[in-house]
C-alpha cells in the first residue's frame, strides 16, 4: 500500500465517478482503476461496487475512508514543514437552500463570524436534496436546509420555521382576503414546484393539502420561480410561497398577490445539517454547532 493508492481512493470516493476523480487527479482512468484494483486485492476486500456509470463505495470502503483521509492529510502536513510559516486561512463550506428565507444563513455566517473569526466561508446555493448530496460526499461541511432529513450519517439542528402565502392574480376572487384557509382551496389547482428539491419534505406538503380538501395539485418539472409566474398568470392557477424569501418577492414583482395561508399545522422547519460526528473533533465548526443548539432554544418564527 502506497499514498498514491490512498489518493487516488479518497479521489474517487469523493466523485463517485472514475472519470472525473482521474480529471480531477490530472491522470487517465485506466491507471486509476488499476491501482485501485491493487489496493483492493493487497486489503483483500472491495472498496467500491462497481456498476455501469454507477460506483459507490462498499460497506468497508465506507469504513477505510476516514482512516485513509487522515493518513493524507498527515502525509500532507509534511510538506508544510518545509514551506515555512505562511498561515493559510482556513475554510468552512457552507451550503444553503435558496428556496427559503435567508434568515437562518445569515444566522449561520454570523455565528461563525462571532465564534470563529477569519475562517473563509464559500457558500453553494442549491435544493436541499442537492445540500444533503454534497455533505454527504464530503464536499461540504454544513449546510442550511429544509427539516427533516432522512439521510443516514447526518446530524441536524431545527433553528426556524416559517409559514405559507398563497400566491395568485390581483384579479382572482380570493385577492381581497387578508388570509384563506385550505376549505378556500380546495376547488383550485395549487402548483408546486418539484418535489425533487426535496423529496420528504415535499411528500408531507403534498399529504397536508390532499388531507385538508386541496387535491388538484399540480408538481412542476423545475423550481423556477419566474416559470412559476407565468403559469400562474396564465391559467389562474395558485402556489404556496413563504412571503419572506426570494421566491415571494420575485411573485409580488411579476404584479401576483401574497395572501397569508391560515393554517397552524402547516409549516416548514429549516435548520443546519453536517456529517456525523464531524462536529465532535473540535476546531470552527464544533464551535458554530455548540453555539447553534444554545440558539436552538429560542427557534426564529419567520412570516
Amino acid at each position: 500500500m502506497d499514498i498514491q493508492q490512498l489518493r487516488y481512493f479518497v479521489a474517487v470516493a469523493g466523485e463517485l465517478h472514475f472519470g472525473r476523480a482521474a480529471e480531477r487527479l490530472h491522470v487517465t482512468s485506466s491507471p486509476l482503476s488499476r491501482r485501485i484494483r491493487e489496493l483492493e486485492k493487497e486489503l483483500g476486500k472491495d472498496l467500491f461496487d462497481r456498476g455501469y456509470h454507477h460506483v459507490e463505495l462498499t460497506a468497508f470502503g465506507r469504513a477505510f475512508l476516514e482512516p485513509a483521509r487522515d493518513v493524507l492529510a498527515r502525509f500532507d502536513a509534511l510538506a508544510d514543514l518545509a514551506a515555512g510559516p505562511a498561515v493559510v486561512a482556513p475554510a468552512v463550506r457552507v451550503g444553503a437552500t435558496p428556496l427559503a428565507p435567508t434568515q437562518v444563513l445569515d444566522l449561520v455566517l454570523e455565528t461563525f463570524a462571532r465564534v470563529s473569526p477569519g475562517i473563509e466561508l464559500p457558500v453553494s446555493l442549491e435544493p436541499s436534496a442537492g445540500l444533503l448530496a454534497l455533505l454527504a460526499a464530503h464536499r461540504l461541511d454544513i449546510a442550511v436546509v429544509h427539516l427533516p432529513v432522512d439521510a443516514p450519517g447526518l446530524d441536524s439542528l431545527a433553528l426556524a420555521e416559517y409559514r405559507f402565502a398563497i400566491a395568485m392574480r390581483a384579479d382572482d376572487p380570493l385577492a381581497g382576503r387578508t388570509r384563506v384557509t385550505l376549505g378556500d382551496l380546495a376547488d383550485r389547482q395549487m402548483l408546486l414546484t418539484s418535489f425533487k428539491v426535496h423529496p420528504l419534505v415535499m411528500k408531507g406538503l403534498r399529504d397536508h393539502l390532499r388531507e385538508g380538501g386541496v387535491t388538484r395539485i399540480r408538481e412542476m418539472p423545475h423550481s423556477d420561480v419566474v416559470q412559476m409566474a407565468a403559469h400562474i398568470t396564465h391559467s389562474r392557477a395558485l402556489s404556496l410561497t413563504p412571503a419572506s424569501t426570494i421566491a415571494g418577492r420575485v411573485l409580488t414583482e411579476s404584479g401576483l398577490v401574497l395572501v397569508p395561508l391560515d393554517d397552524p399545522d402547516l409549516h416548514f422547519r429549516l435548520g443546519v445539517v453536517w456529517p456525523a460526528g464531524a462536529a465532535d473533533r473540535g476546531g470552527p465548526l464544533a464551535r458554530v454547532v455548540t453555539a447553534l443548539r444554545e440558539r436552538a432554544a429560542d427557534p426564529l418564527t419567520i412570516l
